[in-house]
C-alpha cells in the first residue's frame, strides 16, 4: 500500500506535508460523513408522510428540492473561495466553516419543523461553502509540477471523501429506518464534531501558504462587499415572500445561477490583468475538463434523486428475510468507490509509459457511467418491487469505477490550471460543476417514473456517451496548452 509520504516524494513541499495530507483528508472525510449522511435521507424526509416522520411534500417537489439543496451547497463554494482569497486564510476559513456545519446538523436534530429544516440547511450551506473548496485547494498546495503524483495525492484525498461518503449514509440510513430521522441527524452532527477535533490536532502541519490571505481586500472594499451581501439577501427574501421563488422553481433558479456564475468566473480569469498569458491558455484548456465534470456530476447525483426513489419503490430489498433500508443501497455504491479509489491511486504511481492527460482519464470514467445507466435497462418493464438487487449492484459498480476516476482527476486538473492570484476561486469552478450537476439531477429526476424507465435510462446512457465524445474532440483542439487537458 502506497503511503502519504511516498506520494509526497521529492516534490519540494514542507517536511510535514504527509501529516497535512492526512489532516485534510480527515476533515474532508468527516465533513462528507455528515453531508452525505444527511443527503441520502433528505428526499425521504421531504416526501415521507408526517406519520412516518417526514414533511409530506409531493414526491416530484421533494426530489427537486433535494437536487437544488446540493446545487446551492456547491454554489456556495464561490463565497468560500472568495473569503479565503480576500478575507481569511484558507486554514482559518476551514475551521470556521466546520463550526457552521456542526451547528446546522444540531439544528436539524433538535428543531422539528419546516423552519428548523430551513435554518439547519442554511447553516450547512454556509459551512460547506467555506470548507470543501479550501480544503481541496490546500491539498493542491502540497504538490509541485508532478501531474501523476498530484493525481495520486488527490486519489488518496478522494479516498477520504469516499470513506466518509460511505459510512455516513450507511449509519444514517439504518438509524432513519430503525429509529427515526432526527436521531440520524444527531449522528451526522457527531461526525462533523470528530472531524473538527482532528483538524485542530493537525493544525500546525498545514503549509505556510495556507496561513496567509493571497489577495486581501483594500481599505474601504469591505463595506462595499457587505452592501452587496445585504442587497442579495434582500432580493431573495422579497422573491420568496412574493411567491416569485417557490420550491417548485428552486431547481431552475439554482441552475440559472450556476450558469451565470460559471460565465462570470471564466470571463474574470480570461480577462484579469493579474493572470499571465500562459495562465490564460491553461484556463481556456480547462473548459472541456469543466464540461466533463459537469456531465459526470449531473449523472452521478441522480443517486440522491432518481435512484433514491428507485431504491425505495422499485427494488426488492428483502434479502434472506432481512429488509435492507433503501438509503443503504445508495451507500453501497460509495463503499465500492472506497475500495477502488486507492487502487487507482497506486495505478497512477506505478504505471509505465507516457502519462494520460486528465481529460482522457475522465473519459474512461464517463464511459463506465454511460454503461452503468444502460445496465438499468435490464430491470425495466416490471411492476412493483420486482427489479433484482444484483442488477442495481452491477450498475452501481460501474458508477463507482467512474467516481474513482473522474472527480480526483478533475480536482487535480483544476488546481493545476489555477492562476496564482485566483487559487481558491478557480477551484470554485470545479464546485460549480457539482452545483450544476446537483441542481440538474433534481430537474431530471422529475422526468423519471416507472412508466418511462426505458426512455429515461436509454437516453441517459446515450447522452452521456455522446457528450463525452464531444468533449474529447474539444479537448484535442485545445491540447496545445500546458496542463489542463
Amino acid at each position: 500500500m502506497t503511503t502519504a509520504r511516498e506520494i509526497e516524494g521529492s516534490t519540494g513541499t514542507t517536511p510535514s506535508s504527509p501529516r497535512a495530507l492526512v489532516t485534510l483528508a480527515g476533515v474532508e472525510m468527516w465533513e462528507r460523513f455528515s453531508y452525505y449522511g444527511l443527503q441520502v435521507i433528505l428526499a425521504f424526509y421531504l416526501y415521507y408522510s408526517l406519520t412516518d416522520g417526514g414533511l409530506g411534500l409531493p414526491t416530484a417537489t421533494a426530489l427537486g428540492v433535494t437536487g437544488s439543496y446540493g446545487g446551492i451547497v456547491y454554489l456556495s463554494q464561490i463565497l468560500g473561495g472568495w473569503v479565503a482569497d480576500r478575507v481569511l486564510a484558507a486554514r482559518t476559513t476551514v475551521l470556521v466553516a466546520g463550526g457552521f456545519i456542526l451547528l446546522g446538523h444540531v439544528v436539524l436534530a433538535t428543531v422539528r419543523s419546516g423552519w428548523g429544516l430551513a435554518a439547519g440547511l442554511g447553516f450547512i450551506v454556509i459551512g460547506t461553502g467555506g470548507l470543501k473548496v479550501n480544503a481541496t485547494a490546500m491539498v493542491g498546495d502540497l504538490y509541485k509540477d508532478d501531474q501523476d503524483r498530484r493525481d495520486a495525492g488527490f486519489s488518496f484525498y478522494y479516498m477520504g471523501i469516499t470513506v466518509g461518503g460511505t459510512l455516513g449514509p450507511l449509519l444514517t440510513g439504518v438509524l432513519q429506518d430503525r429509529v427515526g430521522f432526527h436521531i440520524a441527524f444527531v449522528a451526522a452532527a457527531l461526525g462533523m464534531a470528530v472531524g473538527l477535533a482532528q483538524y485542530v490536532a493537525g493544525w500546525n502541519s498545514l503549509p505556510d501558504s495556507t496561513r496567509v490571505v493571497p489577495n486581501p481586500l483594500q481599505p474601504g472594499q469591505g463595506r462595499r462587499v457587505l452592501a452587496v451581501v445585504v442587497a442579495a439577501v434582500a432580493v431573495v427574501a422579497v422573491a420568496w415572500t412574493t411567491g416569485m421563488l417557490t420550491l417548485d422553481r428552486l431547481g431552475a433558479v439554482t441552475t440559472a445561477l450556476v450558469v451565470l456564475a460559471s460565465i462570470g468566473y471564466f470571463t474574470l480569469l480570461l480577462t484579469s490583468r493579474t493572470v499571465t498569458p500562459a495562465e490564460h491558455r491553461d484556463v481556456l484548456a480547462y473548459l472541456p475538463v469543466f464540461g466533463a465534470s459537469l456531465l459526470f456530476w449531473t449523472m452521478m447525483f441522480q443517486l440522491f434523486t432518481t435512484f433514491t426513489l428507485y431504491a425505495d419503490t422499485r427494488l426488492d430489498l428483502d434479502v434472506l428475510g432481512i429488509s435492507i433500508p433503501p438509503a443503504t443501497v445508495v451507500a453501497g455504491q460509495g463503499f465500492m468507490t472506497m475500495v477502488l479509489s486507492p487502487l487507482l491511486g497506486v495505478l497512477w504511481l506505478r504505471r509505465r509509459g507516457p502519462a494520460l492527460r486528465p481529460l482522457a482519464k475522465m473519459s474512461i470514467g464517463l464511459g463506465a457511467l454511460a454503461v452503468g445507466y444502460a445496465v438499468f435497462l435490464l430491470g425495466v418493464g416490471t411492476e412493483g418491487k420486482a427489479n433484482p438487487l444484483w442488477m442495481a449492484a452491477i450498475g452501481f459498480l460501474l458508477f463507482s469505477v467512474a467516481e474513482s476516476l473522474v472527480p480526483a482527476v478533475a480536482m487535480s486538473a483544476t488546481t493545476a490550471s489555477a492562476p496564482k492570484s485566483y487559487g481558491s476561486q478557480t477551484l470554485s469552478l470545479y464546485f460549480l460543476t457539482m452545483a450544476g450537476g446537483s441542481s440538474l439531477s433534481g430537474l431530471l429526476a422529475q422526468l423519471y417514473s416507472p412508466e418511462h424507465e426505458v426512455s429515461f435510462f436509454a437516453l441517459s446512457a446515450l447522452a452521456t456517451a455522446a457528450l463525452t465524445a464531444a468533449l474529447l474532440l474539444l479537448g484535442r483542439r485545445l491540447s496545445t496548452t500546458r496542463t489542463a487537458v
